[in-house]
């Protein structure tokens, strides 16, 4: 069988090295470009055989997720299109890409011709580049055209694209490309944009962002358990607020609504964020449950459980009392103590592993609001894992994403896992919801620092971070027979802090104990307590092998890192090249957090 002889095309990656002149680099944005002026053929181009381009006949016109079709010019996926695949970068490439012409005038920004440019490097870390058109963010080798008088861009795909469109899904009437910045509202997410592109009906008035064109018209979201269907009806009730954002939801416009029998209702840009929504258009799928849920243990008789994570029987005991707290005994699931409460014991004298109620009770899976794929429930004797939302390095069960790629992959312990919306805090008197704008900071009423993920009030301006709240609101301390409770009391609070005996800011949380009027810093008390985690050998942590062991001791060792004896209940340890190291346990987190 004869092949098609080798393939003078250039790859796009090396277009720059063929320029016919000395155009030199560019910065847009903060970011290296390279702009290119030669043809996409040439003669010669033996010096680079390893960079040879071949037709890819055999993916060819697909349009399937499973064929390795993403072109890594663009990052575009189309149906209908050819593309090649490059011998040294391994790579495949649109045949739009590789024929790329240095100058164009494109339908869509006929004012000026659009020159050919690749993205060499990033150093500064700027906002992203992205395409005016569909709205995809530009990396390290990507092409393409650019307006330097406007600063607008286009992707290869983009630029070719008529400028008029027949998609009756969105819309009956055909729809033609406005060439002009303007401040119009898109019918279907009901936004200004003026840096995206517009389609208009001539007809009817109606108007489209190209970003807004194809978004799916059924889809299930992180933040409701049922199907939502694209929409332009006003809903029934007149005021409905999103469930993504909580602001009023306008009906004039495009939005998603519950298929079932509630009042659920999300803008557009919101329910397809790419932190809520797990993009796939559901509208052509079967309605089925989206993931099996095991059981998490099999009854064995009366108050006798075989639970997925242990080799031995547990037995339910029922606590009466909250006053009697060994502070030893950990849950192996939270890894928090037991201050009452029913729980699971290990039937083996020998073992101490042992379960609340509702840890035993964790389902296998979750969706979590603040993720669009599924987690499922881990478990492991020797792995310790950071948290992705509260960043605490954890000892106890996970959920890790189902997904399971490097781009998504995250794993929460189950104290994360477990907060939803609405989330109820003892110290504030609102409900607290996850209403952030994606990729926007905000600084937590508690630690002060800043969050791209937060619970947010929507009555005032209080906000917790993951990690504050998961703080434990009542705690013991070993020498108070009170509980402490997690306060803010300005200038009510004591002089010092019973730990370190250090001055206490009055306008920072504190734990205080009302009864006694003695006051502990957060930190001081979370590590004389050693709240989170458990002592444990041999344990795993980026391939690093380390113990956490239990002071226990007449002396303090000193510890590695802060140079001096450490008041922590729990110590660090670590054999690198025959030197034993020991360090405050809490000092060893910050610094590999």
């Amino acid at each position: 069988m004869e092949h098609p002889p080798p393939s003078r095309l250039i790859c796009p990656t090396i277009r720059p090295q063929y320029n016919s002149s000395s155009l030199g680099c560019k910065i847009i944005s903060g970011e290296y470009f390279s702009m290119i002026d030669n043809s996409y053929s040439l003669h010669d181009v033996s010096s680079h055989d390893d960079h040879r381009l071949d037709p890819l006949y055999w993916c060819n016109n697909k349009n399937s997720r499973d064929e390795p079709s993403w072109c890594r010019a663009c990052e575009c996926k189309e149906s209908s299109t050819t593309y090649y695949y490059c011998n040294g970068c391994k790579l495949s490439y649109h045949k739009e890409c590789v024929e790329s012409s240095p100058l164009i005038k494109s339908p869509h920004h006929p004012k000026h011709p659009l020159q050919l440019i690749i993205l060499t490097s990033n150093y500064l870390y700027p906002k992203l580049l992205s395409c005016s058109y569909c709205g995809s963010s530009y990396r390290d080798s990507f092409l393409l055209y650019y307006c330097f008088i406007c600063e607008f861009s286009l992707d290869p795909i983009c630029a070719i694209r008529p400028s008029f469109l027949n998609y009756q899904k969105r819309h009956e009437h055909t729809l033609n490309h406005f060439p002009r910045k303007t401040d119009l509202i898109c019918d279907v997410c009901g936004l200004i944009d003026s840096k995206c592109l517009i389609y208009v009906c001539l007809e009817c008035g109606f108007v489209v962002h190209t970003k807004c064109i194809h978004l799916p018209f059924v889809i299930r979201i992180s933040r409701h358990n049922h199907r939502l269907s694209f929409t332009y009806s006003p809903p029934l009730r007149v005021l409905l607020f999103c469930g993504v954002c909580h602001q009023k939801v306008d009906g004039n416009y495009g939005k998603y609504c519950c298929l079932k029998d509630c009042t659920y209702v999300v803008h557009s840009k919101c329910a397809t964020r790419r932190d809520v929504w797990d993009e796939k258009e559901l509208e052509q799928e079967p309605e089925e449950e989206e993931y099996e849920n095991l059981n998490s243990f099999e009854v064995i008789g009366d108050g006798i459980i075989q639970h997925f994570s242990h080799s031995h029987h547990l037995k339910f005991e029922k606590k009466t009392t909250g006053i009697l707290h060994d502070e030893n005994k950990l849950c192996q699931a939270c890894v928090l103590p037991f201050y009452g409460g029913d729980v699971y014991n290990c039937m083996d004298s020998k073992c101490d592993f042992v379960l609340h109620e509702a840890c035993a009770n964790l389902p296998r899976t979750i969706q979590h609001m603040a993720h669009p794929y599924p987690f499922i429930l881990q478990v492991s004797d020797i792995n310790c894992f950071f948290c992705g939302y509260c960043y605490r390095l954890s000892f106890g069960f996970r959920y890790f994403c189902s997904k399971g790629d490097e781009y998504e992959y995250v794993s929460l312990d189950t104290r994360c896992a477990a907060i939803s919306e609405p989330f109820d805090h003892q110290s504030h008197p609102h409900p607290l919801f996850l209403s952030n704008e994606l990729g926007k900071y905000r600084p937590c009423s508690i630690c002060r620092k800043e969050s791209i993920r937060t619970l947010n009030c929507i009555e005032c301006d209080f906000c917790l971070c993951f990690y504050c709240a998961t703080l434990p609101y009542r705690i013991r301390y070993e020498h108070d027979e009170h509980f402490l409770t997690l306060s803010y009391e300005e200038n009510a609070s004591p002089n010092w802090c019973e730990v370190c005996e250090e001055t206490l800011d009055s306008y920072k949380w504190l734990y205080i104990c009302k009864e006694c009027g003695v006051a502990f810093h957060i930190a001081c008390l979370l590590g004389k307590c050693a709240f989170y985690v458990k002592p444990a050998q041999n344990l795993l942590f980026n391939d690093q092998k380390f113990n956490i062991v239990l002071r226990n001791g007449l002396t303090r060792p000193i510890c590695k890192l802060c140079k001096s004896r450490c008041h922590d209940k729990l110590m660090y340890q670590e054999l690198t090249d025959g030197e034993e190291i020991t360090a405050c346990y809490r000092h060893w987190e910050v610094i590999n957090s």
